[in-house]
């Protein structure tokens, strides 16, 4: 699995680059290697929004993102395993999606 370039990521995935390994109590270097292109991030980030801590589905891709590159599950993959009826932020309608963004804008602002 390719590893994204941190370097690389706007503001707001870098944001939500350390959002997500703070969720998943690990390093920013495990969410690099767990994540093949920025839009997993942001699609992490709303799907443990969804699914708060304490849910089966959060620990589930919690533990995916720990992981780093010793898993050759994609993160889409395991949201899928971890959550089949799970829409996706490009399944959602625009009303739901602009819901959905500002929610994830307010948790990933500084």
């Amino acid at each position: 699995m390719a590893k994204i370039n941190f370097d690389a990521l706007y503001s707001i995935e870098k944001r939500a680059v350390f959002w997500l390994a703070d969720e998943a109590e690990t390093l920013t270097t495990f969410i690099t290697e767990s994540i093949s292109h920025s839009g997993e991030t942001m699609e992490a980030v709303a799907f443990l929004k969804e699914h708060g801590k304490g849910s089966e589905q959060h620990k589930i891709l919690t533990t995916r993102l720990r992981l780093g590159n010793k898993s050759a599950e994609s993160i889409l993959a395991c949201i899928v395993r971890a959550a089949p009826a799970y829409r996706s932020m490009a399944e959602r309608p625009d009303n739901e999606l602009d819901d959905l963004l500002k929610v994830i804008n307010g948790v990933l602002e500084p």
